[in-house]
C-alpha cells in the first residue's frame, strides 16, 4: 500500500519519509529515533523561529510542523527560551498536535509490525517507547487488537518503564490484549499480572486457560491441581486455591515463557495452510479465505476445505468460530487422509471425520469419503446427532475442543462433551470445511496438554 506520510526530507535526509513512498515500520519507526545531527537541526529551525526574517521564521515553522516527532528535549528549550516569539510558536507546535502525530505513526508502525510478524523490530519499538512518547490512554483505545498486543510486548520489554503502558492494557476489552499484559506485568515482578491471569483460569476458552495455567505454573511454582481440560467445578475450586494464595505477601519467583501452544492459524495469513475446492489447490487470486485484524474468514465458495500442510496426532484441538448468519455452514475435519471415495464427498480428495458448524447442530459428526469410525459400538454409517443441546447465539464467539488420542475422539462445544467416536489410529491433517455460508475463525491451536 501507497500513502503519503510526511515530506521531510530536508530534515531526515535519505532516511526521510516522503510522499508516496511505501510504508516501513521500520523507516517510521526510525522518523521518531531522530540522531544526533538531526536533533541539531531541530535546535537550529527552534532557533529561526525567532528570526527577524518573516520568511526565515514561517519556513521554520513549516517544518517543524511536518515533522513526526520533535524531542522532548529540543520542545523544553524552546518552551523555556528567553524570546517570546520562539516561546510562542514552540507552544503552538505542541497545541498542533506534534505529540498526536508520532503517536498516530508509532500506532502505524505497529500495525505494520503485527501484519508481518516482524518480532526483529522489536528493539526500536522498544528504544521508542524508551525515548519518552506517552501513549497510554490513547494506545488502549487504539482499534486494532493486534497493536496493542504489540504494544504490550514491547512495554514488557523497556522495563519498569514500560508499566504505565501495562497497567492500562490490562483494563483492555480484549482478552488476549489482557493476557499479553498481564503476562508482561508479572514477568516485572507485579503481583497485578499475576492475579490477572488467575481470572483466566475460569476463562470459557481452553487455550486461555491453558496459557494462564502454564503462567502462573512458571511464575510461583505451584499446581494447587489445576488442570485446564478438568471438569468445570474442579477448576473452579482449584483456580479459587489459586486467587486465595495470589492474594497473600506473594513474590513471584519465575517468568512466564513462551507458550508451548502451537497456534496453527497464526493471526496474519494462511501460513501452514492449503485452500482446495473439489480436490484442487484454488490460487491465492481466486475467492478464497482471507485474515483481517486477526480473524480468518471463510469466503463461502464451497464446497470446499482449508487444510493443514502437516499431519497431526494425538492432539487436543481448540477452535473459536462465530456464525453471524442462522444457517452458517462449516465444519472441523480431524485424521484427514488421501482417501478413494466412492460417494458424493469423493470430490473432496480426501477421507476424514468431520465436527459439524452449524447453529443448532454444532458437534455432529460426520463420516466424509471412507472414513471408519464407530460411534457407541456401532459403524458411523454417515452422521450422528450430537447428544447434548448447547445454546449458540449469532454473532458471538464459540469454542469447539476436539481431544483426539489412539483414534478415540471427544467433542466439546463451549465446554460440554457433546459427541465421541473412535476412528482409525492414524495420524492425519486438521481442516476447515468451507460450505456455501461464511464462518469467521479467531484462533485454530494445538495445546500443550497430554491425557
Amino acid at each position: 500500500m501507497w500513502r503519503t506520510i510526511y515530506s521531510i526530507s530536508c530534515i531526515f535526509g535519505a532516511t526521510a519519509l516522503c510522499a508516496q513512498e511505501k510504508e516501513s515500520p521500520g523507516a517510521l519507526l526510525d522518523s521518531l529515533l531522530p540522531d544526533a545531527e538531526q536533533v541539531a537541526e531541530f535546535e537550529k529551525l527552534v532557533d529561526e523561529l525567532g528570526a527577524e526574517e518573516f520568511r526565515i521564521r514561517s519556513r521554520a515553522m513549516e517544518r517543524l510542523l511536518r515533522v513526526p516527532l520533535i524531542p522532548d528535549g529540543v520542545l523544553r528549550g524552546g518552551l523555556e527560551s528567553e524570546e517570546p516569539e520562539i516561546r510562542a510558536r514552540v507552544r503552538e507546535i505542541v497545541r498542533k498536535g506534534g505529540r498526536t502525530k508520532s503517536e498516530a505513526v508509532f500506532r502505524r508502525a505497529l500495525e505494520l509490525l503485527a501484519e508481518g510478524n516482524q518480532k526483529g523490530q522489536l528493539d526500536k519499538v522498544v528504544e521508542v517507547l524508551a525515548s519518552g512518547l506517552t501513549i497510554d490512554g490513547r494506545l488502549a483505545v487504539a482499534e486494532s487488537a493486534s497493536v496493542r498486543r504489540m504494544a504490550a510486548a514491547g512495554a514488557e520489554s523497556i522495563g519498569k518503564q514500560g508499566m504505565g503502558v501495562l497497567r492500562v492494557l490490562l483494563g483492555d476489552a480484549e482478552d488476549t490484549v489482557r493476557m499479553q499484559a498481564a503476562v508482561g506485568l508479572a514477568n516485572l515482578g507485579e503481583i497485578a499480572g499475576a492475579r490477572e491471569l488467575a481470572e483466566f483460569l475460569d476463562s470459557e476458552s481452553t487455550a486461555e486457560r491453558t496459557r494462564a495455567w502454564e503462567g502462573l505454573q512458571a511464575l510461583t511454582g505451584k499446581a494447587f491441581g489445576y488442570s485446564p481440560l478438568g471438569p468445570q467445578g474442579a477448576r473452579q475450586t482449584s483456580a479459587q486455591r489459586w486467587k486465595e494464595y495470589l492474594g497473600g505477601d506473594v513474590v513471584l519467583k519465575g517468568k512466564v515463557g513462551q507458550s508451548r501452544a502451537l497456534a496453527l492459524f497464526n493471526g496474519r495469513d494462511l501460513t501452514g495452510w492449503t485452500h482446495y475446492r473439489k480436490g484442487r489447490v484454488v490460487e491465492p487470486d481466486e475467492d478464497t479465505w482471507s485474515v483481517e485484524d486477526g480473524i480468518l474468514h471463510c469466503p463461502g465458495g464451497g464446497p470446499g476445505d482449508l487444510r493443514t500442510d502437516a499431519d497431526f496426532e494425538d492432539y487436543v484441538l481448540v477452535v473459536s468460530y462465530r456464525a453471524s448468519e442462522p444457517r452458517a455452514d462449516g465444519g472441523i475435519g480431524v485424521m484427514m487422509n488421501p482417501g478413494q471415495a466412492d460417494n458424493a464427498f469423493a470430490r473432496d480428495g480426501g477421507d476424514y471425520l468431520e465436527i459439524q458448524l452449524l447453529p443448532g447442530r454444532s458437534g455432529d459428526l460426520y463420516r466424509i469419503g471412507n472414513f471408519q469410525a464407530k460411534v457407541d459400538g456401532k459403524d458411523l454409517a454417515f452422521a450422528h446427532p450430537r447428544r447434548e443441546e448447547v445454546e449458540e447465539r449469532f454473532n458471538q464467539w464459540h469454542e469447539m475442543r476436539v481431544e483426539v488420542w489412539d483414534g478415540e475422539v471427544k467433542v466439546y462445544l463451549n465446554g460440554v462433551l457433546v459427541n465421541e467416536a473412535v476412528g482409525q489410529v492414524a495420524s492425519g491433517r486438521i481442516v476447515l470445511r468451507e460450505e456455501r455460508s461464511k464462518l469467521e475463525f479467531r484462533q485454530v491451536t494445538l495445546l500443550p496438554v497430554s491425557r
